[in-house]
């Protein structure tokens, strides 16, 4: 006996009493049939509902897509079930993030397929969700018991934070009884596992600011301690109550903040303020962790607040957790935009959740699928990568699944297939998107059962292995054209991620450029001792349309041609895109030369804008100075 409640949303009678019956037969506990958003939100108030099948046009002014949000909130799973697989339609579903879509007309099996997919994303969801806390918990408590100073178990815990809550800078603030602030830090991301603390000192000297001008911005606002997420306009609206939230933004080009106040026995406050480059980037969800957490850190903090106000100081400005090159090898920058990846990675390489891959062709996405392999449970099992799109029509079964002796003309003998090859580990199938239509139905069926038939076979044989899956198509897309199934799509994308392309991430490009070069070196019997600039300005200003294959392939070429142990950016042939066009009588203004100048000094200093090597210090401004430039010429870093 199924243990789901299931409420049917549908405004056809027919439909819906026919969903009803397969649901029955099926064993499930059918709760009500609403054909309105109204009388849905009636009976979810009436009842605890487990999943929700929901038409996208219903009776009334609000469609299934306005309902859809409300079950979001109220974290209710639910399927849509509509007769309109357009492409528009298909993006405003999928903003939604449903467990699942059915396209009218459809099956028995097609309805009991999905209910099944949607069990297994929700309990992924929620296994993941249990992991991330309980793994949290016992971290936070575990640090606090080890024998460190106070700066390093707060990074200690900032580091352990990222995977769960992304972030590029945390202001942390001791507010006491009296409701001022005694302790000021920050800590910044340098990388993977690598971070910066300082103190407000050591900021005054970074931006250039007198204590006095520090003092005035630095006020203790409600929106500085208050719990919220500041995200869109709300973000732009947070920066102009709390000056202090401007500096740091504008300072770190940053475009979302998370404030967390913990409230200690003492009657002291800690506000943890998180900020990322990334926009929109935080949720319900990661103000749900840190509630979560909330009894745990205010016992731990209290401890470390007594050894910061005791004075244990130490000189401290990166954190002892270097990046493990096995796990991430051959994944080269340290961009937000790959950092990013890497922490999801993280999250989903423990599990057995299935992962789909996307991004464009050259981005690398099989490495980070052998990275989630090596980060696993699964690491002393194969990892066995199949290329679905090199794959023969007429053989793809067989290789895939395998085949009995005599079951098709030329099977001389009974082979193994691919799954089985990775049974106890992981199967890669990269270019998933050029599967054919009808093997996706066996693949599918191999997923949810776990089993495969070879060809010929006449009993199922068992597997257990993880899926990864990867493609540089627009699956959506796919999917609206008929050549991707949507079951199987949902099944994929349980946790996804999208490796971003070079053009996003080009800040990596001197340590690639870097790392090839070592690469190669030794093979080519070339020893190359720098990158000079004007090479490395010519690769800055190139878009990669090949991305890092194609990075790889220009810099062979390069030291190929190289001579006297020298890369000339004259053997550089690329379709270079003018940034900053020339005026009509081909002169640049003044103003497109002082961003230009502005740009390479920054490259040169590293993006560092102020203090000891700063680009402020070499051009001889003051950093306020600069920052106000970089804003008003819109560079990006």
């Amino acid at each position: 006996m199924k243990t789901e409640k299931i409420l049917i949303v549908e405004d056809e009678f027919i439909v819906a009493h026919d969903l009803q019956m397969i649901l029955q037969r099926a064993g499930y506990h059918v709760v009500g049939i609403a054909d309105s958003v109204k009388n849905a939100q009636a009976l979810l108030e009436k009842h605890q509902v487990d999943l929700v099948l929901l038409d996208i046009y219903l009776k009334g002014r609000l469609t299934g897509i306005d309902l859809a949000r409300d079950l979001m909130k109220s974290q209710i799973p639910f399927i849509y079930v509509s007769a309109n697989s357009n492409e528009k339609v298909l993006e405003a579903a999928k903003s939604t993030c449903p467990y699942g879509f059915i396209v009218k007309p459809y099956r028995d099996r097609d309805i009991l397929l999905s209910i099944d997919i949607a069990r297994y994303r929700r309990e992924n969801s929620n296994n993941m969700k249990m992991s991330s806390e309980r793994f949290m918990q016992d971290f936070i408590v575990d640090i606090s018991m080890k024998s460190l100073t106070w700066q390093k178990k707060i990074l200690a815990i900032a580091s352990a934070f990222q995977p769960y809550i992304p972030f590029d800078f945390i202001a942390l603030s001791g507010i006491g009884k009296d409701g001022k602030r005694y302790s000021e830090i920050g800590i910044t991301r340098k990388n993977f596992n690598q971070y910066d603390l300082f103190t407000a000192n050591e900021f005054l000297k970074y931006t250039g600011l007198s204590v006095a001008e520090y003092d005035t911005i630095n006020q203790l606002v409600p929106e500085t301690t208050a719990d919220a997420i500041y995200i869109g306009d709300d973000f732009e609206g947070v920066k102009r109550a709390a000056p202090m939230k401007n500096l740091i933004a504008t300072t770190y080009h940053l475009y979302s903040n998370l404030v967390k106040t913990f409230y200690l026995e003492n009657g002291d406050q800690i506000s943890f303020s998180f900020y990322s480059r990334t926009e929109n980037i935080y949720q319900p969800a990661h103000m749900e962790l840190l509630n979560f957490l909330s009894g745990t850190l205010e016992k731990k903090l209290a401890h470390i607040i007594e050894l910061e106000k005791a004075g244990t100081e130490s000189v401290l400005h990166q954190s002892d957790y270097p990046l493990a090159k096995k796990d991430f090898e051959n994944i080269i920058g340290k961009s937000t935009a790959l950092l990013s990846v890497l922490d999801k990675i993280k999250i989903v390489a423990p599990t057995d959740t299935s992962v789909l891959i996307t991004g464009d062709s050259g981005t690398g996405k099989e490495e980070i699928a052998k990275s989630i392999h090596r980060l696993s449970h699964r690491n002393t099992k194969p990892m066995v990568a199949v290329n679905c799109a090199a794959l023969p029509a007429d053989l793809i079964e067989s290789i895939l699944f395998g085949h009995e002796k005599g079951s098709f003309t030329g099977a001389l003998n009974a082979r193994i297939g691919k799954f089985e090859e990775a049974n106890g580990g992981t199967i890669f199938l990269d270019e998933i998107g050029e599967m054919p239509f009808d093997l996706q139905a066996k693949l599918l069926r191999a997923l949810q059962e776990k089993e495969i038939e070879r060809i010929g076979g006449k009993q199922p044989i068992k597997v257990d292995l993880r899926i990864i899956a990867a493609t540089n198509l627009n699956l959506e897309k796919e999917i609206a054209k008929g050549r991707f199934r949507l079951d199987l799509f949902y099944r994929l994308n349980v946790f996804p991620i999208h490796v971003p392309p070079l053009c996003r991430r080009k800040t990596d490009i001197p340590l690639l450029a870097e790392y090839f070069v070592q690469k190669h070196a030794k093979a080519l019997g070339k020893n190359i001792s720098e990158i000079p600039a004007d090479f490395m300005d010519r690769l800055m200003l190139y878009d990669w349309p090949g991305n890092i294959r194609e990075l790889e392939h220009v810099m062979l070429r390069s030291m190929l041609l190289s001579s006297n142990g020298k890369l000339n950016p004259d053997h550089l042939e690329l379709g270079i895109k003018n940034e900053e066009p020339l005026t009509q009588n081909g002169i640049k203004t003044i103003i497109d030369n002082e961003r230009d100048h502005i740009i390479r000094v920054l490259a040169r200093c590293k993006g560092k804008v102020a203090g000891s090597g700063g680009a402020a210090e070499l051009l001889g401004i003051p950093a306020t100075t600069l920052n106000s430039k970089i804003k008003k010429l819109n560079i990006k870093r």
